[in-house]
């Protein structure tokens, strides 16, 4: 799939017991799969963010879904390259690492910390790992 066919649903919820679980219902229910749900409770309102990889008919339903949930108060749906979406991550590699347009690298010893466009890290990190050139990754990502 391209990046044109991720979006990241950026949703303002209630923080209460339940409301991930209620994110993830909604695709559960319908056979999908989400990338990534990565919560920050820190925020007022709390913020969820799900990374999901589907056809524009799923996407649209999805968020349609989404925006009707008792706890969710708004939803933006933002293409995976939107300059609103910042990543983050920590890689454990096999060795150097090749730099990538777009990408801040900063090695760690045996690991890199690398951060940029949502989209850019995530081409790095699946380049990297189909060339068997990571071990682990552990990544963020954060909307503006």
């Amino acid at each position: 799939m391209t990046d044109a066919d991720c979006v990241v649903y950026v949703l303002d919820v209630a923080e209460r017991p339940g409301i991930a679980h209620a994110i993830s219902a909604v695709f559960a229910h319908r056979g999908l799969s989400m990338r990534a749900l990565i919560a920050d409770a820190h925020r007022r309102p709390a913020r969820v963010l799900v990374v999901f990889e589907g056809t524009a008919r799923q996407r649209r339903l999805v968020a349609q879904v989404l925006v009707r949930l008792h706890d969710v108060q708004a939803v933006r749906t933002l293409p995976a390259d939107s300059p609103e979406l910042r990543a983050i991550a920590i890689c454990r590699a096999k060795g150097g690492l090749p730099a990538i347009p777009d990408v801040s690298m900063q090695s760690l010893g045996s690991s890199w910390l690398l951060s940029g466009s949502y989209a850019a890290v995530d081409r790095a990190l699946s380049r990297w790992q189909a060339e068997g050139l990571i071990e682990s990754v552990s990544r963020s990502l954060v909307a503006q």
